[in-house]
């Protein structure tokens, strides 16, 4: 893990409740620094909604079995 630098804790504290967006001046790459309890709730949701979309896939297949055997 790595240790949060001067620089980045104020901008950290200046952004307030908003991420921190970051710029690698070497690549150009674009990062966005959160904190890792939003991370965590981001990644939780993404994970409900592919497993939505599986659910939803998976009943669409089911009704066209379904209707293959009508």
């Amino acid at each position: 893990m790595s240790i949060l630098t001067p620089e980045l804790k104020q901008a950290i504290e200046q952004a307030g409740n908003t991420a921190v967006r970051l710029t690698d001046p070497e690549t150009h790459r674009n990062y966005v620094l959160v904190s890792a309890d939003v991370y965590d709730r981001l990644l939780q949701q993404e994970e409900r909604r592919e497993e939505e979309a599986f659910l939803r896939l998976a009943k669409k297949n089911a009704r066209a079995r379904l209707m293959e055997d009508v």
